[in-house]
């Protein structure tokens, strides 16, 4: 019995053992575990393929994007080092501004997985400035210094009322393609502000809408549409385009025939253009009939190879220049951006032009954001005030 015995338990630790339960006296080999092939990951374990995703940008590049996020220009932002190598940021706001990006950068910077972990305010007779300071786990540590210059004071004349402080610049803003909708011109006129209006002159209510901007006090534009070097599809669609191919006398015909459609108009911009405006003898062509009407121009710059303000200017014509398009490309989400790009600019060298167009996303970001224009202590004028 007691061999019986032994043999049953011998046999039961056994067959145990091929279960793969414990056993005392047989060893149960380790399953062998498969090595993946170079650039492979074992289906089974689906958190290996976390390998594949993209690197997290660094904190600099997060940094970078939360401020172009919170409606930042990339001109007013400084990238630099601290002593101990770590990213610091140095942008330069008008307190207003910096007061209306505080909760959108905030939420831009969490978005990025960096935390605020402070935020020192330092008064200085010349400028305030705000040290943000910033973690990203596990040990990745940055700031932002917000700069924000001092208001001048402002000074009384001996015996009679403060001196009021003149603006710091002047902004004037086009929009282009107007005329096909009287309820464009509305959120225009809603935004008290002086945006030029600039209208296709065989747009649908042309007319209606130079007479009801004239009568509310916007300046208006003819917005001339002239040959592009591959723009064909829009091309093929604009009535009244002129092209390179024509002729001096019917060059000035197409003209006329454009500015009778548009009353009002103190002045013209291109609409289109890229082809026309670079050649100087086209551009003298179409100036003629502008300077013979007293009229000023605007070169929309629609190429890089634009000679139309120079020839403007050549002949004795009141001319400025688009120096921002806020829409020019499918980036709608960058539009606040650039209209504080056209802030910065005008602060800098005293006054800027911005062209855009009439697209749902821009004309919220001016009903938002237009507003800014006086946190950055800049006035809104007609372009005509910026002509020379």
């Amino acid at each position: 019995m007691i061999v019986t015995a032994l043999v049953a338990t011998i046999l039961l630790d056994y067959i145990g053992s091929r279960r793969g339960e414990r056993s005392y006296l047989f060893a149960t080999p380790a399953p062998a575990v498969a090595v993946p092939a170079p650039g492979t990951f074992p289906s089974e374990k689906p958190e290996a393929r976390v390998q594949e995703k993209a690197a997290p940008r660094t904190i600099e590049a997060a940094l970078a994007a939360s401020l172009a996020a919170a409606g930042v220009a990339d001109d007013a932002v400084l990238a630099l080092k601290d002593a101990k190598g770590r990213p610091q940021f140095e942008v330069e706001l008008p307190a207003a501004l910096y007061a209306s990006i505080e909760t959108a950068l905030d939420k831009a910077l969490k978005a990025e997985s960096v935390r605020v972990v402070g935020k020192k305010r330092t008064k200085a007779a010349e400028r305030t400035e705000v040290l943000w300071s910033l973690r990203r786990p596990p040990k990745q540590d940055a700031s932002i210094a917000f700069l924000l210059p001092a208001e001048p004071p402002v000074v009384a004349a001996a015996g009679g009322p403060a001196a009021k402080k003149g603006p710091r610049g002047q902004v004037a803003l086009i929009m282009d393609d107007m005329g096909n909708s009287l309820e464009t011109l509305d959120a225009l006129l809603a935004l008290g502000r002086p945006v030029t209006v600039s209208i296709l002159p065989y747009s649908a209510q042309a007319a209606e809408t130079a007479r009801i901007a004239h009568e509310r006090g916007l300046e208006v534009l003819l917005h001339l549409p002239l040959e592009s070097v591959n723009n064909h599809e829009d091309m093929a669609q604009t009535e009244g385009l002129i092209m390179a191919a024509m002729t001096e006398p019917a060059i000035v015909a197409a003209f006329e025939a454009s500015y009778d459609r548009v009353p009002f108009a103190a002045g013209t911009n291109n609409h289109m253009g890229s082809r026309f405006t670079a050649e100087r003898d086209l551009m003298r062509a179409i100036l003629r009939p502008i300077k013979e009407r007293g009229l000023f121009f605007v070169d929309s710059r629609t190429t890089a190879k634009t000679v139309a303000l120079d020839e403007a200017r050549a002949m004795g014509i009141l001319a400025t220049q688009r120096d921002v398009f806020l829409d020019a490309d499918e980036d709608r989400g960058r539009i606040r951006g650039r209209l504080i790009e056209l802030f910065q600019k005008a602060r800098k060298k005293g006054w800027a032009v911005g062209i855009c167009h009439p697209f749902p996303e821009t004309l919220e970001a001016l009903r938002t954001s237009f507003g800014l224009v006086d946190a950055y202590d800049l006035e809104a004028v007609p372009v005509s005030k910026l002509v020379r």
